[in-house]
């Protein structure tokens, strides 16, 4: 009958195994390519307010946006390891126009074209040359505000 060695090592192993459960997911940034991308964010860049849900945009003046993209469990994507193209469409195409203010930094200047009271929706199609992948998000909600 074996003694109480292999007991007290199966004990250890399985509180450490216990242990190792318990510990949280990891948070923070994480730098991974596009295609790990799940989902976007867009954030007013002056006040770092999240536009996700509705971008007012207001006759007469452009707002500086920026993009976050995270991945399937919540965290955030940054650096990306490879520049990455930015394109915009809008229903209806004449809603707003959007120019790319800095790819590196995922910025982009929006201003509307419609007037007060239209809305629609954008989406943003971002292309990572270095692995040609492509990944649209979309549709955000966009009013037009006097």
């Amino acid at each position: 009958m074996p003694g109480p060695f292999p007991f007290r090592t199966l004990l250890r192993v399985a509180a450490l195994a216990a242990l190792a459960a318990c510990q949280a997911a990891p948070t923070g940034p994480v730098s991974l390519p596009l295609a790990d991308a799940a989902s976007m964010h867009v954030f007013l860049l002056q006040t770092n307010q999240d536009w996700t849900s509705h971008i007012p945009l207001f006759t007469g003046y452009s707002d500086r946006l920026k993009v976050r993209l995270y991945t399937a469990g919540g965290r955030e994507i940054t650096p990306l390891p490879h520049p990455l193209d930015m394109s915009f469409s809008f229903a209806p195409a004449t809603l707003a126009t959007a120019t790319v203010a800095d790819s590196a930094l995922l910025l982009f200047d929006i201003r509307p074209n419609d007037p007060a009271g239209s809305d629609g929706s954008l989406t943003i199609t971002l292309t990572e040359p270095a692995t040609a992948t492509t990944r649209s998000f979309g549709p955000f909600y966009i009013l037009v505000h006097p």
